[in-house]
Formats: C-alpha cells, structure tokens, sequence
C-alpha cells in the first residue's frame, strides 16, 4: 500500500533545512541594521543547531555504512 517508513536522517534534514529556512529570513533581517546583537545571537543559535543536525546525520550514515556486511568474494 505504499507507505513510507520516515528515517531518522530524513526528520533531521527537514529539521536542518527548517533551520536554514529560519536563519536565512533572520540573516536578511540582521542585514539592514547590522549592529543588531539579539539578531546576531539567534542566528548564532541556529548555525550551531544546523551544524549540530548535519554532524548527526554523517553519524548516521557512517553507522550505516559500518553495519553493513563486507562482500565475501567469490572463491574460483
């Protein structure tokens, strides 16, 4: 019936691109009045939080690539 199994690299990719989403509206706000600290700061937060979504995903997929079996070769 088709349905999708949602990974937990996929929920941290909507979540990081979310962020991006977020920082990048931020960004262009901080942009006009540049000497804005509170602005700063969030956007500050939310690299730290994209950063720290994109370090869990490279766990993520090396784990995976470490659960997988070797190929065994083929002994003529």
């Amino acid at each position: 019936m088709g349905h999708h199994i949602v990974t937990s690299t996929e929920l941290l990719k909507k979540k990081r691109d979310d962020l991006r989403t977020k920082r990048d509206a931020l960004f262009k706000t901080y942009s006009q009045p540049p000497h804005d600290f509170d602005l700063a700061l969030q956007i500050k937060k939310i690299d730290d939080e994209v950063a720290e979504c994109t370090d869990k995903m490279s766990q993520e997929r090396l784990s995976e690539r470490k659960s997988k079996p070797l190929p065994v070769p083929a002994i003529s």
